[in-house]
């Protein structure tokens, strides 16, 4: 395993070890679900009076809880704070609240809260954390050493703490100080490349360029270490700015994921740059704001604290709000999630200027995707094929809406300007897009170039699936039916609930005349793909030909109920079968023996 990785995974353990339950309300502000309501206490009928002219306050209490379990965080902030206001038996709406509006970068209005909520016993580290970064953010850099110094509590003080106040510390020309502070890092093996870092930044923002270097080159000294985007960016421009390209250039090839197009850009501005570049590190909070977004990335590493590393992104972006890092990890937390328009929020926050700029609208049009808005996705993608150079997962992205919204051919097309625009031969990429390809073209009706390009994904990657469509495919054209029979038996797994193979089989059956061995795979195809039309109509066919028409009728109606995605159900040959019924179907020439040898191979797997 990569060393540097190594570094990271045990970073993230121990800190996960470290923060523990910090912020006992987090896991409830992104949650579905909000915190209960508490039980009300007894109360004596006078006051229940008193009570009664302030009862609609309790309506803002209410409608933040409806905000908040529709993931309106800002909303929900807003509503609750007016019940802070108005609803005093709600204690824990300040807790609450100061998490919320932390998440959502509203922190200048967090503070009031955090200390509210510490007045009512809130000890988390994390309030001092907020005040301390506020305080930072406006210059008031001794105020939030004094804050970070008074959470006295050694869970901050082994990790986020030495950051926030060595950063603080700089920003008053302190640099013997702002080592001291970040030392406690330096003691821990773990924490080893974060402390270098940063040591070799605040030595380059106060101007020690000698012990600046000494930081980043031991830095870079560590064995297999490759550096991310902003450390990569920092040391450079320090190397640029001394009129030593050269070293500069030995940063960037230490860049972790080079193909990447973010770290691709990073690298090109370096190699295009010259001594008078200007310095990144203008003020101390860019660097406060790096050592933040360090900390929601490390406890982004365990799924159980990603909660808190929202928060940390967020307080890192209120930081340096030109700073995109913060806002791809927040928003990568949210699509884990499966909240796709909240994480186009914090997409949508990132400059168009910015590194950081197409993987923000690449993202945002797969969330569109996601979210069924196919329209504007489009939009995005047609933008990005216009504005970067060829790129096969933009056009892939084209391909598969066009299938979406079945034009048929337009995908196919996209997906053959996706395989062009691969370097090389690269099977694992490729293979799949002549899938869809076939796909494509088989829903469009050109049944002869689906066949070619599945034939050509058996030649790279066999596989059941290719294996099924192409089989299907040669029933469909009534060619090959001994070949059909045999590429679909040996897709078809037993104990795989696969509809679409299941439905293959029954067809394949129903096209050698044995219709009720259709029926009874037609059947079970039924039930692993409820939602299937093209099955139910199948399995209408079926049961007519065995002399069940009232069932078939059923089925079939049943099948113009659904909605077909597929492009394959054929909605007026159904209509049709309901108005006139079914012909006894002449059957294609085929090799019988060859077909009762495929159906022994299907009994033997089906008795395995």
């Amino acid at each position: 395993m990569n060393g540097v990785i190594k570094v990271i995974e045990k970073a993230a353990y121990v800190l996960s070890v470290l923060i523990g339950i910090v912020i006992a309300n987090s896991c409830t502000i992104f949650d579905s679900r909000p915190p209960a309501a508490e039980k009300a206490p007894a109360v004596s009928e006078p006051e229940q009076k008193a009570a009664a002219s302030g009862r609609q306050n309790y309506g803002s209490y209410l409608a933040g809880r409806v905000a908040h379990i529709r993931h309106d965080l800002n909303k929900a902030a807003d509503y609750y704070k007016d019940a802070v206001a108005h609803v005093p038996d709600k204690q824990m709406l300040p807790s609450q609240l100061y998490i919320m509006l932390t998440s959502q970068g509203r922190i200048d209005e967090a503070v009031r809260y955090a200390q509210m909520a510490r007045e009512k016993g809130d000890e988390s580290p994390f309030i001092y954390t907020i005040e301390a970064i506020n305080l930072t953010k406006h210059g008031k850099y001794q105020e939030a050493i004094d804050t970070i110094a008074r959470s006295d509590n050694p869970i901050a003080d082994t990790f986020f703490n030495p950051l926030i106040s060595a950063w603080s510390h700089a920003g008053l020309n302190d640099g013997k100080k702002a080592m001291k502070a970040l030392s406690p890092l330096a003691s821990n093996p773990a924490f080893r490349p974060l402390y270098l870092f940063h040591a070799g930044a605040i030595n380059d923002y106060l101007g020690n360029d000698k012990a600046a270097e000494a930081h980043y080159t031991a830095l870079m000294n560590i064995r297999h270490m490759e550096l991310a985007v902003f450390p990569l960016q920092v040391i450079s421009n320090f190397y640029l700015r001394r009129g030593e390209p050269d070293k500069a250039l030995r940063a960037a090839s230490l860049a972790l994921n080079k193909d990447n197009l973010m770290m691709k850009t990073v690298i090109d501005d370096i190699k295009k740059s010259d001594s008078g570049v200007a310095p990144i590190l203008k003020r101390p909070e860019t660097g406060l704001a790096d050592a933040l977004f360090s900390i929601a990335l490390l406890l982004q590493q365990d799924g159980s604290n990603a909660d808190l590393s929202i928060l940390f992104a967020s307080l890192s972006a209120y930081c340096a709000p030109e700073y995109p890092l913060p806002r791809l990890l927040t928003a990568d937390i949210l699509e884990k999630r499966e909240l796709y328009a909240e994480a186009n929020q914090a997409y949508a926050q990132i400059s168009p200027d910015s590194y950081a700029y197409y993987t923000a609208l690449f993202q945002t049009g797969k969330n569109l995707m996601r979210l069924g808005n196919n329209k504007e996705a489009e939009k995005i993608f047609r933008r990005l094929y216009t504005d970067y150079p060829p790129n096969p997962d933009i056009l892939t992205n084209l391909g598969e809406i066009a299938r979406i919204e079945g034009k048929y051919n337009e995908a196919a097309k996209f997906y053959r300007k996706a395989i062009d625009s691969y370097p090389g031969d690269s099977v694992t990429e490729v293979w799949p897009l002549y899938f869809a390809i076939g796909i494509s073209y088989g829903a469009a009706g050109n049944n002869d170039l689906a066949e070619r390009y599945l034939r050509k994904v058996l030649e790279l990657r066999p596989n059941r699936m290719t294996q099924n469509h192409l089989g299907y495919i040669l029933l469909q054209q009534n060619k090959n039916l001994e070949e059909a029979f045999e590429l679909i038996v040996s897709a078809y797994n037993p104990n795989a609930a696969d509809g679409t193979v299941t439905d293959s089989l029954g067809w394949a059956f129903y096209k050698t005349g044995n219709y009720e061995q259709a029926v009874r795979y037609l059947e079970k195809a039924s039930d692993q793909a409820p939602s299937e039309a093209v099955i139910y109509d199948h399995l209408g066919d079926a049961y007519w030909q065995v002399g069940r028409t009232r069932e078939a009728a059923f089925q079939w109606n049943h099948a113009l109920g659904l909605k077909d995605d597929t492009g394959e159900f054929n909605r007026q040959a159904t209509l049709k079968k309901l108005e006139n019924g079914l012909e006894k179907p002449v059957l294609p020439a085929f090799d019988q023996k060859k077909i009762e040898k495929q159906i022994e191979r299907l009994k033997t797997k089906e008795n395995k």
